[in-house]
């Protein structure tokens, strides 16, 4: 009888492994673990310093004189004589006009007609101290206007601009900065200058 039961029960032995075996596993988890912290680096790009900035004005005054022969029968106008002179000057203020005037001569039947344009220039130098920043591909210059636009100047790789632009612009009160560009596409732009003038 002993042994009927041993061998009974070594047979359910081995059912309960093999069935156990057979069934999935399976786990719920109750307890938390807080994970370890991460961080990703951040980093600054470092704008230009000590913006220095020239700037003057050239006006040039350029005259046309043009004589004109109006035939006294037929009333025909035919132009005898042409010409047009051109001289800058330093300038400090913007200036800008537009006139003509008419005089008899020098020829009977002619009329010259002497016609001054004055038109004044904003010329524009500006150095700066590089960028010490990684990756750095060049710098942007932007003119900053009082009526709160801005418009890009121009784009240089070296630490100097010059450049000009009709004086109607100061009229805006434009002031400078410069831009540092990088090879990652991060920026950094320098505080602005003092206004422009002549």
């Amino acid at each position: 009888m002993t042994g009927i039961r041993r061998v009974l029960i070594l047979i359910g032995l081995t059912l309960a492994v093999v069935v156990g075996s057979s069934i999935p596993a399976s786990a719920t988890f109750a307890e938390i673990v807080a994970l370890p912290q991460t961080s990703i680096a951040t980093g600054t790009v470092a704008a230009p310093t000590s913006l220095s900035v020239d700037d003057w004005c050239i006006t040039t005054t350029t005259t046309t004189k043009r004589t004109v022969y109006t035939d006294p029968v037929t009333g025909v106008q035919t132009q005898t004589a042409w010409s047009q002179t051109s001289s800058d000057a330093a300038s400090s203020t913007n200036v800008n006009s537009d006139t003509s005037s008419t005089t008899a001569g020098p020829g009977a039947y002619e009329t010259t007609t002497t016609r001054i344009v004055e038109d004044t220039e904003l010329y524009v130098s500006m150095t700066w101290t590089a960028s010490g920043s990684r990756g750095v591909t060049g710098y942007a210059v932007a003119a900053h206007l009082s009526n709160g636009s801005a418009y890009l100047m121009a784009r240089t790789a070296g630490t100097s601009m010059s450049g000009h632009e009709d004086a109607d612009a100061l009229w805006y009160s434009p002031r400078l900065s410069v831009t540092t560009l990088t090879s990652y596409n991060w920026t950094a732009t320098s505080a602005p200058t003092r206004v422009l003038s002549c």
